[in-house]
């Protein structure tokens, strides 16, 4: 009989290893962000899923692509820093930023991590987040923040160096500007800065116009990349082109969904949506008619009403349920009577409250107290949602799920612009790449045959 290898038979107990580690992590964290610790079952369903994912992706080597997208910049970027420390040692003429350009870039990249995990604790905590939660934003900012960077530096280092060319300077400075106008978006929502929602749209408007400025001169040739490309007929400068088209498409429909999205922002009404999405909220301060807080409640003899029982006689610590909100409506005094009736500390009787917008509230109910409510609102539509409309608007699909208004002209028109740019310019460098590669197809097989 013939004996396995010991290699594969080493390599089938790492996979098996990894899948425990990992379904084990994953029942976990699914478990706890999403089922928030109920329906274990569905939990063991989703890992099972989410493990089946990671096979099918490792199988076709994205891994690797994905590891080497955030690698090779970072190598490239941290390996120049330490050569411009090992070159300028001792140096004191020049400008500083210039000989330590690479080593000023890596600092200024981690104060500005620094603040957006910050941000997104400070904001987890103030809105009594759990930490799986905090975590997992700060998480997910990051990798933003790293694919952004990494973004930039094929961009403006690792391509042109693969083509021996550079970006024309004025082309590489609106793309940097617009660039900047998006980490300027994205910090605006951090903060929440919304009072400068008209000026932000447009500017997000004109970067679009610029780089659609840049994309055209793509097409023609305009930009030094493009240039001698004839010259160069081999798979690898193929490749690069339609690496630098499609990831120069993906940016500008990531533009163009923050654009849409701005709008949306400044104005909820101005989309239309087939199916409006609602949520339960908890309103844990409720006012009375003069717009006073309702901090303490009373029976009808004028007794403070701070504990509550259940039918069973049981002490009630909570008088809500944290998932879905429903609140406890059958309280009891120690005695065993039923609390029905609340009173403010003058002895009126407590029969309307409101929010702090003066909206009258029906569901409200004892918290601890005081007096709460629920409402229900209208789910706030994400910018996924609209990342979703500009791709199908592009592709001038057009399902209508999600439609502008006929009351904001903004809306209107940008979409017909979205449109438009589907239309002409998706066209135009789908052709422009196709000449480019069959060309090169062609030159390679006249050098065969020779």
């Amino acid at each position: 009989m013939k004996k396995k290898p010991k290699g594969k038979r080493s390599q089938k107990g790492w996979y098996l290893l990894f899948s425990l580690l990992f379904y084990s992590a994953a029942f976990y964290y699914i478990n706890i962000t999403v089922y928030h610790g109920t329906d274990y079952i569905e939990t063991a369903l989703f890992a099972f899923a989410a493990l089946f994912v990671v096979f099918v992706l490792l199988l076709f080597n994205v891994h690797k692509i994905v590891f080497n997208f955030f690698y090779i910049p970072l190598k490239r970027l941290f390996h120049a820093a330490k050569k411009e420390a090992k070159t300028q040692k001792g140096k004191r003429q020049g400008n500083a930023f210039k000989r330590y350009r690479s080593i000023f870039a890596i600092i200024l990249y981690f104060l500005i991590s620094g603040l957006l995990i910050y941000s997104v604790v400070i904001d987890g905590v103030q809105t009594n987040e759990r930490v799986v939660d905090i975590v997992t934003s700060a998480i997910l900012t990051e990798l933003v923040f790293l694919i952004i960077i990494c973004s930039w530096q094929y961009l403006f280092y690792i391509i042109p160096d693969i083509l021996d060319q550079s970006i024309d300077a004025k082309n590489g400075f609106i793309l940097t500007l617009s660039a900047a106008v998006m980490v300027l978006f994205i910090i605006f929502q951090i903060f929440e800065i919304i009072y400068l929602a008209e000026i932000m749209i447009f500017i997000l408007i004109i970067g679009f116009v610029a780089l659609l400025g840049v994309n055209l001169n793509m097409i023609i040739g305009e930009i030094n990349i493009f240039q001698n490309l004839m010259d160069k007929h081999n798979k690898t400068v193929t490749k690069v082109v339609f690496l630098i088209f499609f990831s120069f498409h993906i940016y500008v429909i990531l533009y163009a969904s923050v654009v849409a999205y701005s709008i949306y922002i400044w104005e909820p009404d101005s989309y239309n949506f087939s199916y409006q999405a609602e949520e339960t909220v908890l309103i844990e301060t409720v006012y009375d008619f003069d717009g006073d807080p309702i901090n303490q409640v009373y029976d009808g003899l004028g007794n403070s009403i701070d504990t509550v029982y259940d039918s069973f006689g049981n002490e009630l610590d909570t008088f809500y349920d944290e998932e879905s909100l429903n609140p406890v409506t059958q309280i009891y005094t120690e005695t065993g009577t039923q609390i029905t009736s609340f009173y403010d500390d003058e002895g009126v009787y407590i029969n309307t409250v409101y929010d702090s917008t003066g909206n009258e509230l029906y569901n409200y109910f004892y918290n601890d107290g005081q007096l709460s409510a629920t409402s229900i609102e209208d789910v706030r539509y994400t910018y996924g949602d609209f990342l979703y409309y500009t791709i199908v608007t592009v592709s001038t699909l057009g399902y209508g799920d999600i439609s502008p208004s006929y009351d904001y002209n903004i809306a209107q028109i940008w979409g017909g612009f979205l449109s438009m740019y589907g239309l002409t310019f998706f066209a135009l460098s789908i052709g422009f790449v196709s000449n480019i590669a069959m060309e090169g197809v062609t030159v390679i097989r006249e050098k065969d045959e020779k």
